[in-house]
């Protein structure tokens, strides 16, 4: 397998968890066995596009199915819960009630007005709760900071209470790659399946509390030693950076975008004691011509990578996913080709400290693997750009697309 290394040299807000308690986080994320240590394989990646598990996870359900998520347009996965319920499945889902630029209110009741695909997702939130299900909108009282501008972002489903999938994409058309629904963009998203008690336990607790409505406290969670593989935003920009600052020898990272100072400043430390890193972003120009503000942003943010000796290159619509054009959702992260973190978490304060957010550490071959061959064939794809080059919108749509995703009152940088 092949990996970015190989390509050479050519290619505020919790101040206070900086130095010794990021090297503590280290400790303990990066502590004890593994999985593969003890010669079980408890975690496989999925690319969502090429064979997404999400239906044969809830098809294989006997007797519950949890789900927290933002988005859930596809027929498919509505059908397939639906079937679920019929054969006895308890089903409980908390979703996001008001997804950035999504004219679809799925907790409102159906009107005249209402398109086709929004008539069959409120269809679907009553035939749940008419049918001894749980269907409730994510309690902004729950945020990092109760009652502000966050969201529901996390994309899990828990199947009979051992074994969980999070995935970087929602469950959507786009996500999937769904030709039976003729998406007009295709993203980059991955999928991890786990079968680890401790993940699967301590993600519980905290949808536990989700679905009840009542605020729970996670870093006491995250304290646990079941808790050492997961991160959970609010509090997810602790263990990430901590996870940045423990690479050795190289970083390759995709993300939609990358605003928050914190995460930022440790890929810029990272690449001046010497860490090879190479950043994948999604096009500058995915939503439009960017605003002066936003240029500016861009400017600032990727000068300081190329000073640093950071190696950025951009998706954009040009580069094909399953032969539509591509956009960029995913949310990934390997270090020294030997450990990898999957997620929902956006590089933005929003999705870090605010947000409910879920993502993964994990070592296994597999997963390593998998996840370094699609990182490593994005980054040198031909249509790839510069972030320079981006910012001039040759390569991508001009016209503004409606977001499926969003963690940012003023972004919204996903899209169905």
């Amino acid at each position: 397998m092949l990996h970015l290394a190989e390509m050479g040299a050519g290619c505020g807000m919790r101040n206070r968890m900086m130095g010794l308690v990021r090297l503590l986080l280290v400790a303990v994320v990066f502590s004890g066995s593994t999985p593969s240590a003890v010669g079980q394989v408890l975690d496989r990646l999925y690319d969502n596009v090429k064979g997404a598990p999400h239906l044969e996870l809830i098809s294989s359900a006997k007797s519950s199915i949890d789900i927290e998520i933002y988005s859930m347009k596809n027929s498919k996965i509505l059908n397939a819960l639906k079937s679920a319920i019929k054969r006895g499945v308890k089903v409980r889902i908390v979703q996001e009630p008001r997804p950035v630029s999504d004219p679809c209110l799925v907790f409102k009741p159906i009107t005249a007005g209402d398109e086709a695909k929004c008539v069959e997702q409120k269809s679907f939130v009553a035939f749940v709760r008419k049918n001894g299900g749980k269907y409730v909108p994510f309690d902004k009282g729950l945020c990092g900071i109760p009652d502000s501008n966050c969201f529901q972002h996390g994309k899990i489903i828990i199947v009979d209470k051992n074994i969980i999938l999070m995935s970087t994409g929602n469950f959507n058309t786009s996500s999937f790659c769904d030709e039976a629904e003729s998406p007009s963009v295709c993203n980059r998203d991955y999928s991890i399946v786990s079968r680890d008690p401790d993940v699967v336990k301590t993600i519980q607790k905290v949808f536990d509390a989700d679905v009840a409505g009542k605020r729970i406290d996670v870093a006491a969670v995250l304290r646990t030693p079941e808790a050492r593989r997961v991160t959970i935003s609010p509090l997810s920009l602790d263990p990430i950076v901590a996870f940045i600052d423990s690479a050795r020898k190289t970083i390759q990272l995709q993300n939609q975008y990358l605003k928050n100072p914190d995460y930022n400043a440790a890929l810029v430390r990272a690449a001046k004691r010497g860490v090879k890193v190479f950043i994948m972003v999604a096009s500058a120009c995915a939503f439009g011509r960017p605003k002066p503000r936003q240029v500016e942003q861009w400017n600032q943010t990727y000068g300081e990578f190329d000073a640093a000796g950071i190696h950025t290159k951009t998706f954009n619509a040009s580069i094909p996913i399953g032969g539509r054009p591509g956009y960029l959702h995913s949310k990934a992260i390997l270090v020294d080709s030997e450990r990898a973190w999957v997620g929902s978490v956006n590089g933005s304060t929003t999705s870090l400290t605010l947000n409910r957010e879920y993502g993964l550490f994990s070592n296994e071959a597999q997963v390593v693997r998998e996840l370094g061959t699609i990182l490593y064939s994005d980054y040198v794809q031909k249509g790839t750009q510069s972030w320079r080059d981006s910012l001039r919108c040759k390569r991508d749509y001009i016209k503004p697309q409606i977001p499926d995703d969003g963690d940012d009152s003023d972004d919204g940088q996903d899209k169905d």
